[in-house]
Order: C-alpha cells, then sequence, then structure tokens
C-alpha cells in the first residue's frame, strides 16, 4: 500500500492592503507500520504535563486546543514552551522526533487538548 497519510497545509491572510496569499500544499505519506491515533482527547492542567503516546512511537502530531477560553503551552523541554495553542487554537501539526518529549501546561485552567500522532 502507499499514499496512507495525507497531510494538507494552507495558510490565506486578507486584511485590508495586506495579503498573503493561500498556500495550500497536500503532501502524502507512506505508513509502515499500521499504527495511531494516540493519546485521543486529554485534559491538561495548569502543572506541566508530560503528552505520552504510549504504544504509538508517532511521527506526525497534530493537536487542537477544545477550550473556548484558555491557551495551552507546549515545548519539548521542561520548562520551555515554545508553541502556544489559542483557546479554539489550532491544528497545530509538525513531525515529532523519535525520543523526543512533548510537554504542555494549561494558561489559567484545564484545557481539553486533541491530540493525535501517527507513526509513518
Amino acid at each position: 500500500m502507499a499514499d496512507e497519510i495525507t497531510i494538507t497545509t494552507g495558510l490565506r491572510l486578507l486584511n485590508g492592503d495586506l495579503t498573503v496569499p493561500s498556500t495550500n500544499k497536500t503532501r502524502k505519506f507512506n505508513q509502515t507500520t499500521q499504527r495511531g491515533g494516540n493519546p485521543g482527547t486529554v485534559d491538561v492542567g495548569t502543572s506541566e504535563e508530560t503528552i505520552s503516546f504510549g504504544d504509538c512511537v508517532p511521527g506526525f502530531v497534530e493537536l487542537v486546543n477544545l477550550d473556548d477560553t484558555n491557551f495551552v503551552q507546549l515545548g519539548f523541554s521542561t520548562g520551555v514552551y515554545g508553541i502556544r495553542l489559542l483557546a479554539n487554537g489550532g491544528p497545530a501539526l509538525f513531525y515529532l522526533e523519535t525520543g523526543a518529549t512533548l510537554y504542555a501546561k494549561a494558561d489559567t485552567a484545564e484545557v481539553r487538548l486533541r491530540i493525535t500522532g501517527v507513526n509513518q
């Protein structure tokens, strides 16, 4: 089989005289081991938490903040957050290096974060 994973991305900005055209792009990837979907929807509190992917060693990770009010911070080193998902923010999509640890911390109250990890 081939092309089991499909990713489509794009960004467009229209604000008065400022226009950034859409850069929609679709890429397809082969999946060598049939695993993925973990960990699903998790509750992230205001203390730093390690995100666990269980038996799935993810490659592609998609994150969506399901909270209506609070943002969530994400990073790859304890206490260092370089990603912020705004309320109702995402999806954030990236490829997680093997062995990397993902940390998350909610802003002022617990948030629900949908996390989908799919190995390649």
